[in-house]
């Protein structure tokens, strides 16, 4: 049972948090506004002359123009952890106490841990208020090095997307730490919120605003690796445990790790333990270096070595760089998955998966057991690739019995054969679409 102090405590290590967030931005000259223009405070209190007494805000940042004594622009911070809803009067009763202090050129941004009631979320667009739902890092699918909100300039999520994180108090967040409805539109993006509060007065300032603002920068993005380069790192690491052909022994890659660079593996980590959503397969954190695979109700070898495979692959490809940590499910086993709008995780994902395939089926013996197989069944090509599938039974005979003769040499699922037949060219599926569940077993 929570008392008022607990609650006290965490609602103020709560602004502690949102102020460091706005500190980092500010000194990294991330935020639109130049750093040497902007003051930020924690519970600073404005005069109030209704009250004829000083109205405290939970954050504020001024802004100034150069050699200026007082502020232009001011932006006053409400934080709110709740564990409900928040209510449209909250928001009435902190737009009134900011037009108490700062009249036109004070704006005001309420930021929370829960959902905003549907009547907040209309006033607040009514009155030009900024909204803010905040998701700690802690059960990120994605966890970045840096604020994925701050890291991005432009949205990068579906607007639908956006309004459910503001609306929606059962909704999850895999990677995004803040879902804002500005006064003119949906964002992930910080830069964007924060220019849309201060849009009015940014348009009537025109040429003097330039004094005060950073430009956009194009921030470290995930690099782009070749394929090719890709397939170079697996063999490389199986040439570490002279592998020759049939089954890889991740199990004896991975002992190499340890020794390397300390690589922690708990295979059947029971996923109740871990804090992780009841569906995930897999996690990797960097810092230290720890892979669990998690225990699940019904075993699938193939899929557990799959999962294995994307996990040390995060960690060959230096994804650490960019990653805190990240835990996969079953959706992540495609090349290119559906409902992905962020390019850097979307990179991320592609580059585990293609790895994983090379290193688990490895190019030039899946290529050679590719062709003895065909040439084992008289299948030739007639113009719609090497091996071709679609919903004629005899496609599909010739389609299983490939894939299974060697998912049973190399001990993997079978869309992790299809996926690697596909990258290298041998494959063309037309059937119809299937479920990533369906492909999982087939």
């Amino acid at each position: 049972m929570s008392t008022p102090q607990n609650t006290t405590r965490t609602g103020d290590e709560f602004e502690r948090r949102i102020f460091e967030l706005f500190r980092t931005e500010i000194d990294a000259e991330r935020f639109p506004f130049k750093r040497d223009c902007c003051k930020l405070f924690s519970k600073k209190g404005y005069y109030s002359r209704d009250r004829c007494s000083e109205i405290v805000f939970d954050i504020a940042i001024e802004v100034y123009f150069p050699g200026a004594q007082e502020y232009s622009m001011l932006l006053l911070v409400e934080c709110k952890r709740y564990s409900h809803a928040v209510p449209v009067d909250d928001v009435e009763e902190f737009f009134t106490k900011v037009q108490q202090v700062g009249a036109a050129n004070a704006k005001a941004v309420v930021v929370s841990t829960a959902a905003f009631q549907r009547g907040a979320l209309e006033f607040a667009k009514a009155k030009r208020i900024g909204l803010a739902r905040y998701f700690g890092p802690e059960n990120f699918k994605w966890e970045l090095r840096r604020s994925p909100s701050t890291t991005v300039q432009r949205n990068a999520d579906s607007k639908e997307n956006v309004e459910r994180g503001l609306s929606d108090e059962t909704f999850k967040s895999s990677s995004f730490d803040f879902y804002f409805q500005s006064p003119g539109r949906l964002t992930n993006s910080l830069w964007e919120f924060i220019e849309d509060a201060f849009s009015d007065l940014i348009l009537a300032l025109d040429v003097a605003i330039r004094e005060i603002k950073n430009l956009r920068r194009d921030l470290e993005e995930v690099a782009f690796v070749e394929k090719g380069a890709i397939e170079e790192i697996g063999a490389s690491v199986l040439s570490r445990i002279g592998y020759a052909d049939g089954e890889v022994a991740l199990q004896e890659i991975c002992k190499l790790e340890a020794e390397r660079s300390g690589l922690q593996l708990r295979l059947n980590h029971p996923v109740v333990d871990s804090g992780a959503e009841p569906h995930a397969l897999g996690r990797i954190t960097f810092d230290p270096l720890v892979i669990d695979v998690y225990a699940q109700q019904e075993p699938n070898r193939g899929r557990e070595r799959f999962t294995l495979a994307h996990e040390m692959a995060h960690h060959f490809l230096d994804h650490g760089r960019y990653l805190v940590s990240e835990s996969c499910d079953s959706d992540d086993f495609v090349l290119h998955r559906a409902g992905l709008d962020d390019l850097a995780i979307s990179r991320l994902e592609f580059q585990a998966n293609y790895m994983a395939s090379s290193i688990l089926l490895p190019r030039a013996q899946i290529v050679a057991d590719f062709y003895r197989l065909l040439q084992t069944i008289g299948v030739s090509d007639k113009g719609f690739g090497s091996l071709y599938v679609d919903d004629q039974p005899c496609n599909i005979q010739n389609y299983d019995f490939i894939t299974g003769r060697l998912m049973q040499k190399y001990g993997v699922s079978r869309s992790a054969v299809r996926i690697r037949l596909e990258t290298l060219d041998l494959l063309r599926d037309n059937r119809r679409q299937l479920a990533v569940g369906q492909m999982l077993h087939r």
